[in-house]
């Protein structure tokens, strides 16, 4: 079992919230109802399949030995609440760049601030500690909050990809963001 003092070590601090690297002991029932919660994960490719716990916990492993991808717990100090996770890759060594991911599982936190937060705090990790080049993330058209928060942090829109995601029976855009150093 983890001492409180471990769990509320941040490896990315920020105003409100800190990010560290996902746990397995992270895999609790809060994290099985995001992944398996609609309306929660209506936007990410994951939404296609039920997800056990077995399987949540077997992607995190898989995670953890990623030398490609930095994969983090977007955690808020008041209360050390885990409400979801933030992703960079897979990273491009050669070339310097990667995709963003994000998941805020935590309804209640929704509409805060914590997701652009998390966004900025892995943009300055990815520029300033890792050294890349360039960031992008992939975002269906229609989910506006998470346009609005990477824009909030610098990203601009570099193109639509027409037609591209499926989502509630018809074909939507993906809008392409992206943010040079």
């Amino acid at each position: 079992m983890e001492s409180q003092k471990e769990s509320a070590r941040p490896f990315i601090d920020g105003e409100r919230i800190y990010l560290r690297e996902v746990r397995l002991s992270d895999v609790t029932e809060n994290y099985y109802r995001w992944m398996n919660d609609p309306e929660v994960v209506q936007y990410l490719e994951t939404r296609f399949f039920p997800y056990s716990r077995e399987k949540i916990e077997s992607y995190v492993r898989q995670m953890q030995e990623d030398a490609n991808s930095a994969f983090m717990a977007v955690i808020v100090k008041n209360g050390d609440e885990h409400i979801g996770n933030i992703k960079i890759g897979p990273i491009n060594w050669f070339h310097r760049f990667a995709d963003i991911a994000l998941i805020i599982g935590e309804k209640k936190s929704w509409g805060r601030g914590y997701g652009t937060e998390a966004i900025k705090l892995v943009t300055d990790y990815a520029f300033n500690t890792l050294n890349l080049h360039k960031l992008t993330a992939g975002i269906y058209a229609n989910n506006i909050g998470s346009i609005e928060a990477f824009k909030k942090v610098g990203f601009s829109v570099e193109g639509v990809r027409k037609k591209q995601r499926f989502y509630c029976g018809e074909y939507v855009d993906e809008v392409i963001l992206g943010i040079t150093r």
